[in-house]
């Protein structure tokens, strides 16, 4: 027993690799038999690349291991060694294609592109500003200034030769602006350029142009005829805006009801229609033409009279001409400072009347010789009166209008803050400090 113990011992590993390598050098020398299907023809280079079969069925089964580290370390290479030369030329194209239309962008914000009736608004502009500036001053039209002309035509509603000698400067500056600032981007397109004042303002300069040259030349039916036609071009303009004001106001009360915004002047300048004072929109495209057409409104009438001073008839139409007309203007201007309207009152218009008529009835306090010599004391006490008494009342009613409109607006303010809280069972209201 203890001689098979010191036996050393065999292991059994040894004689099973060598029976292993026999039998694999037996198939090495194994010839192939007819009955072994040859297998076909394969790359050498396909060959060499592993391929791995991946079981559709479960794929999702499996998710890879999370990375050892950060993404962009790993990523990155990888990138690099999938892009290909044509991979870098596209997106490089896709890139100058990126930063061409953030290009076009930029210029399509920029502005629309001006049209036709901006030049048009603008060589209107300054046409009419050429020849009422050579007729008033320099006297190119007939030979005589536009001041000595009315001196020799004076009547019974001709305003002062110094309120007249204001309100021109005030009218052209005003419509200067108008034909430089709708020139620029913000403005060229306006609802209330294009749709307010169209090709309107163009046919009033050139109606005013004619009044320019046929006063001059003393013309004055033609002359009557030009400042009606301005008359009522200027009036189509501020019809036209008025409409598109008020129809913006409701659209803005329409966003106030409906709770989208709470009051008008949370509406950003830039999407504001309406040109609402103090904002520069209506300095630069209404207060122009409310200044000129209330003046052209006092100024028809006076050239009625001028025409019926040339024809030499009676005294008396003048006096019926100015009865007429003046109160007439009167009662428009008290509907446009009481009116109620979205977009409403208007000032600019009916100041303007009141502006004219004071001109009128100082005038009239020392009447020059022509008006001495074709009218009795009681016609020119009358028409001093009424055209005090209308210029009077026009800027009572404006100085009032305004202040019981902005009171009015101040105490929407605090209804606005009032609130109300419960207490034990009772409701009480209070205002927000």
């Amino acid at each position: 027993m203890m001689q098979q113990l010191n036996q050393p011992i065999v292991p059994f590993a040894p004689s099973h690799k060598a029976k292993e390598c026999k039998d694999i050098e037996a198939i090495i020398t194994m010839e192939p038999t007819s009955e072994e299907i040859e297998l076909p023809l394969v790359d050498p280079e396909v060959a060499l690349q592993p391929q791995v079969e991946v079981d559709t069925e479960r794929e999702d089964q499996f998710e890879p291991p999370p990375p050892l580290s950060s993404p962009k370390t790993e990523t990155a290479p990888i990138i690099a060694a999938n892009t290909t030369p044509s991979d870098s030329k596209s997106s490089t194209k896709s890139k100058s294609s990126s930063k061409s239309s953030s290009k076009k962008k930029k210029k399509k914000k920029s502005g629309p592109n001006l049209n036709l009736l901006n030049f048009f608004n603008l060589l209107g502009y300054l046409t009419s500003l050429l020849t009422s500036y050579l007729g008033a001053n320099s006297g190119w039209f007939g030979g005589s200034s536009t001041a000595e002309i009315s001196l020799k035509y004076q009547t019974l509603i001709t305003p002062s030769a110094t309120y007249v000698k204001y309100i021109w400067p005030i009218i052209f500056l005003f419509e200067g602006l108008f034909a430089v600032s709708q020139l620029l981007p913000h403005y060229r397109h306006h609802i209330l350029v294009q749709e307010g004042i169209g090709s309107i303002f163009f046919l009033a300069c050139v109606a005013q142009m004619t009044w320019s040259i046929t006063f001059g030349y003393e013309l004055m039916m033609a002359s009557f005829l030009s400042m009606t036609a301005l008359f009522l071009f200027l009036m189509t303009i501020l019809r036209r805006q008025w409409t598109i004001v008020a129809e913006e106001m409701d659209k803005i009360q329409t966003l106030i009801a409906a709770g989208d915004i709470e009051n008008e002047k949370d509406v950003a300048p830039h999407e504001d229609k309406t040109a609402r004072p103090p904002r520069p929109a209506y300095w630069l495209l209404r207060f122009p033409f409310a200044v000129h057409a209330g003046w052209i409104s006092t100024a028809t009438p006076l050239m009625l009279c001028v025409l019926l001073v040339q024809l030499d008839l009676e005294p008396n139409y003048e006096l019926w001409v100015g009865v007429i007309t003046l109160p007439l203007l009167f009662g428009c201007c008290m509907g446009l400072l009481l009116r109620e309207e979205s977009g409403a009152p208007s000032y600019v218009f009916p100041g303007v009347v009141a502006y004219a008529c004071a001109g009128i009835s100082w005038e009239l306090f020392a009447p020059s010789n022509a008006v001495l010599t074709r009218h009795d004391e009681a016609s020119i006490s009358l028409m001093k009166n009424l055209t005090g008494f209308c210029a009077a009342c026009l800027m009572v009613v404006i100085v009032s209008r305004c202040i019981a409109l902005f009171l009015r607006d101040m105490c929407m303010k605090y209804k606005n803050k009032e609130e109300t809280v419960e207490i034990d069972g009772v409701v009480y209201s209070y205002m927000k400090a």
